[in-house]
């Protein structure tokens, strides 16, 4: 791949990564309402596992408009995998600014509500784990960095084995 075709797909695979980075912020937020109602988590979970399609559908529009309608599967996986890990960058970045300025507990209080639900209760006397252990495990798992990095983690892995399906999916000589 020539330097200049490098670019050119850099150039998609941001805006693209940015586009994802919405879409999973928009399902961040339907996380963090769904005390609300349960149509609003539902959302939330329709939205994330969209972006696959949503990826595949960006590789689609990069090899018709970019590429005259013909792509490599190397070249689809390194746009999957840029797009990818741009998204979850901006979102890991996003996810910690909300969670450092903005949440003031919330998210926290949502989790700590449902483990709370009587249906929870055997499952937590199954792990052999107290109350006090649970909530203070919660406390440092929703730290705004922990948080951050663990979603940035989860969804460059997850994007990693999505990329090469997408990448099969859309190869076209």
């Amino acid at each position: 791949m020539q330097s200049e075709e490098y670019r050119q797909l850099r150039t998609y695979t941001r805006y693209d990564g940015l586009y994802l980075a919405i879409l999973w912020s928009a399902s961040f937020a339907c996380t963090v309402m769904s005390s609300l109602g349960t149509i609003i988590g539902a959302i939330g979970n329709l939205l994330a596992l969209a972006s696959p399609f949503f990826v595949g559908n960006w590789v689609k529009r990069y090899r018709d408009d970019a590429l005259g309608g013909r792509i490599s599967f190397r070249r689809a996986l390194l746009f999957c995998f840029q797009v990818f890990f741009d998204g979850a960058f901006i979102f890991a970045i996003c996810q910690f600014l909300y969670m450092k300025f903005l949440d003031n507990g919330k998210l926290l209080h949502v989790y700590q509500t449902m483990m709370s639900m009587p249906e929870m209760k055997p499952v937590i006397q199954a792990y052999g784990v107290s109350e006090a252990e649970l909530n203070q495990a919660m406390q440092q798992m929703f730290d705004p960095f922990a948080l951050a990095s663990y979603s940035f983690i989860v969804a460059c892995i997850c994007g990693a084995v999505l990329s090469f399906i997408i990448a099969a999916i859309m190869k076209k000589q």
